[in-house]
């Protein structure tokens, strides 16, 4: 603002020099590590269903797998939501580790042999081939809707708590656009 400019008769304080404010921009940290609270905040965003355990929290796109954030002492971290489920049972993860989904949910935080597990990006590369996944489409699900578009509605189905119904319905149905076949 110029030493001219009228306030309106508006009695403004001067505003603190950086030195003596605190800082409010939080600084990226790759390697700052989850607290308790974080850890609680992760859980809270996760449905339990009989099988996978879903996370109903930040989605990304275009890819459809979870994001957890947390932040401490001006400092955060983003994840993929079953990368720091992975390292809340074995511990940091070293660079060339990546997460295997075994039950081929992207929702999935469940660290177990059916669901997720330790992998190299080859062996993950591997398996998504053999599935049939690795097509290189954005529609991946064979109902004409994108990955992340089936992770919203999943997440939408779950948001009040696991619903058996609302979840199958939330995996296979194709959406209004559909045509009927017969």
């Amino acid at each position: 603002m110029v030493d001219d400019e009228p306030l309106f008769g508006f009695d403004f304080d001067a505003p603190a020099s950086a030195s003596t404010r605190p800082s409010r921009v939080r600084v990226v940290d790759n390697t700052l590590q989850p607290s308790a609270e974080n850890v609680a905040s992760f859980w809270s965003k996760v449905v339990k269903s009989p099988t996978c355990w879903y996370w109903v929290g930040a989605i990304s796109a275009p890819d459809g797998y979870g994001r957890f954030n947390f932040q401490r002492d001006n400092r955060q971290r983003t994840m993929l939501a079953h990368r720091f489920s992975v390292e809340l049972v074995h511990g940091p993860l070293g660079d060339g580790v990546v997460c295997e989904h075994k039950c081929n949910e992207p929702l999935c935080v469940r660290v177990g042999h059916a669901h997720l597990v330790k992998s190299t990006h080859s062996e993950n590369v591997r398996y998504a081939i053999a599935l049939g996944r690795l097509s290189g489409h954005t529609f991946l699900d064979g109902q004409g809707r994108s990955r992340y578009q089936r992770s919203l509605d999943i997440r939408d189905a779950l948001r009040d708590g696991y619903d058996e119904v609302a979840l199958l319905r939330a995996k296979t149905d194709p959406g209004p656009d559909q045509g009927i076949l017969f």
